[in-house]
């Protein structure tokens, strides 16, 4: 871009607070991490279940905070995205507005940029996705753009870098002009103004949220509130049609006159045309569920192959080169044996067995989400879902699932009504997780063989068509529909996906590993005075009785609640050894492997249940998963012995 005039820089104190504000997919996330690293802290905005990320740079000796917003379509309260957005811009009072535009789509997204001009704050905007639109045939002039809209209009190229310097110093100088105020309509303008004339230092903003009934127009007194319900039934009647929709259309009217005057189209590129020739193949009915069934089953195999490589190598050297020699050493100091024992065997638990399974699963998710994968395999399963009386959009917590339920049952707040978040929330906590991935790889694939641990994932899928079936014909409420947008196919990048990876690591480095841990030593302590045994004792009528299993289990499956890989860790701990075929027969790891797998959700993800869906129905959720693990892993139990005798 040609060098413009721009006001003086922010000059602050303390460091400059940034808000980015974008459409869900157009790379807001990644041009934050690009920009402030993998150093972020990410939290839920007080009072609700909306994450929003926090992170610092430093730009020519001053700090900016930059906070990552959930991504919105606008900013008219309607889900609980954008009251968070809403509530976040007045609680925190950001200096600076980073609005994130997808260039693909330039009209829709310009959409909420006006509204974000309108809330009267310093305004940058991120032209994203460059050069994708350009391989589509499309060129944005970025200075006829910024002069239009009256603000810093920075293209960047996230995957090479280009234009963050650029977009870093725009954030110091965030005003061009005066900002551009949709026109509305005349009606509307007329009593826009004279709303504004009733009380002294209403702005423009407000006074529209006062005429469309927004949920914060009941802080302002009385003879206003009555003043602007008079003129929106007025303006309501005279168009025929909800105010919301008024504006809403005035909105995208003035949004499609400026892309059309600031971008031009032009044949697209090859790429563009084999982009599309690929999107057809995917979403193909033929194709596409091969593609989808080969994508699902090759990443499992992969996870397979490579953790069990990786198990191999880790659990061998610790236990030669680590647990042997301290275990002679210690041999005369039963306590500190049994402590430092078994305090090593949860270190080779964690390294060996959880961090090669879930470190791999996450890598080969990330390049699915980055890729553009995951909303067309939601699209191509849409008519499937709506067997259950779902939409394609369910598909994208099932799909997460995989990963970990706590965030996949936090993403089904994105459905609209509180049934569908009710049956794919049960759906999803009979999905095998990356937690319970471990178990089935680490006991079941390693120990047993890998057809039978994909028999487990055949039978979970099962579970999971049946559960999904009888709910959705079960569970009382409304049903709507549900227009998805899909994502534009992308090469992920290598620093996208493992700072993703990273990001999803975290919590088991950081919390989950040191409590595995410190847990392990407890065992050993409780184990030497003999407090395990009575409660194995008290729980073998189950462990033993119905599952077959030896009583120590009982307690790996207590453990397990915490976190599902736990049970094994914990089984490993308890046995002595990470080798379970030394003291397990096939049928009992078997077993184990899929109670762990079915039976009751870990407690971040009852958490998390209770959050989305109330404390009723997550009791109901719950108890129902514990059943199913008890009927179906004690059927397997008595009934393979029984038929392999008869046999």
């Amino acid at each position: 871009m040609k060098p413009v005039k721009v006001a003086r820089p922010i000059k602050v104190a303390r460091p400059i607070k940034v808000a980015l504000i974008g459409n869900p997919t157009v790379g807001k996330s990644s041009l934050f991490s690009r920009l402030t690293g993998i150093g972020v802290i990410i939290s839920n905005y007080p009072g609700t279940t909306v994450e929003v990320a926090h992170g610092r740079v430093a730009h020519d000796g001053v700090s900016l905070d930059l906070s990552d917003l959930p991504g919105v379509y606008s900013l008219d309260t309607a889900s609980s995205e954008e009251r968070t957005v809403l509530d976040f811009l007045r609680d925190e009072r950001p200096d600076v507005i980073l609005n994130v535009v997808d260039s693909t789509r330039l009209e829709r997204n310009l959409y909420l940029t006006l509204e974000v001009l309108e809330l009267g704050l310093p305004v940058v905007v991120a032209l994203n996705m460059v050069e994708e639109a350009h391989a589509q045939g499309m060129d944005i002039d970025a200075e006829a753009l910024s002069r239009v809209l009256g603000v810093p209009v920075i293209p960047t190229y996230i995957h090479r870098g280009a234009g963050l310097e650029e977009l870093t110093h725009a954030l110091f100088h965030p005003r061009l002009l005066k900002p551009r105020l949709t026109r509305y309509d005349r009606h509307v303008e007329a009593f826009i103004r004279q709303l504004m004339g009733m009380q002294l230092g209403l702005t423009r903003y407000e006074a529209i949220r006062l005429l469309s009934n927004a949920p914060e127009a009941s802080k302002y007194p009385e003879g206003i509130r009555t003043a602007a319900e008079m003129m929106r039934k007025e303006v309501e009647q005279s168009h025929n049609e909800p105010i919301g929709d008024i504006l809403a259309g005035n909105r995208y009217a003035e949004a499609g006159l400026i892309a059309k005057g600031v971008a031009r189209q032009r044949q697209p590129s090859p790429e563009a045309t084999l982009r599309e020739r690929i999107d057809d193949l995917l979403m193909s009915p033929l194709s596409g569920f091969l593609i989808l069934a080969l994508a699902i089953l090759g990443m499992l195999l992969i996870v397979f192959l490579v953790g069990g490589f990786l198990e191999d190598i880790i659990v061998g050297a610790m236990e030669t080169y680590v647990i042997s020699p301290v275990s002679g050493a210690l041999v005369t100091h039963p306590l500190v044996l049994v402590i430092v024992k078994y305090t090593l065997i949860g270190i080779q638990a964690g390294l060996g067995i959880v961090i090669p399974y879930i470190m791999t699963f996450y890598l080969l998710m990330a390049v699915l989400e980055n890729s553009g994968y995951l909303t067309r395999a939601a699209f191509l399963l849409d008519e499937v879902m709506h067997k259950f009386r779902l939409h394609g959009r369910a598909m994208i917590p099932l799909i997460l699932g995989f990963g970990c339920s706590v965030p996949a049952i936090m993403s089904t707040k994105a459905l609209q009504t509180k049934r569908e978040r009710i049956v794919t929330s049960a759906m999803v906590c009979m999905v095998p997780c990356s937690a319970r991935s471990v178990v089935i790889m680490g006991l079941v694939a390693s120990f047993v063989s890998i057809p039978a641990a994909l028999s487990i994932y055949l039978l979970m899928i099962l579970i999971t068509i049946a559960m999904g079936y009888v709910l959705g014909r079960t569970v009382k409420g409304e049903e709507m529909g549900f227009v998805m947008e899909m994502v534009p196919l992308r090469v992920p990048q290598v620093k996208d996906i493992l700072d993703k990876t990273w990001m999803q690591m975290k919590e088991f480095i950081y919390v989950a590993f040191p409590l595995l841990i410190a847990g392990s030593a407890v065992l050993g302590v409780l184990q030497y005075a003999g407090i395990l045994d009575v409660v194995n004792g008290l729980l073998a009528p189950v462990t033993t009785g119905i599952l077959g299993l030896p009583p120590y289990t009982a307690t790996a499956l207590i453990f397990g609640v915490l976190r599902k890989e736990m049970a094994l860790e914990t089984l490993a701990v308890l046995a002595g050894t990470a080798q379970f075929n030394t003291v397990f027969t096939a049928l009992q790891m078997y077993v184990f492997g899929v109670f762990t797998t079915i039976y009751m959700p870990c407690i971040a993800t009852v958490t998390m249940l209770n959050r989305v869906v109330g404390l009723k129905d997550t009791i109901l959720i719950t108890g129902l998963t514990f059943l199913l693990a008890l009927v179906i892993s004690g059927l397997i139990a008595n009934l393979v012995p029984l038929l392999a005798a008869l046999i």
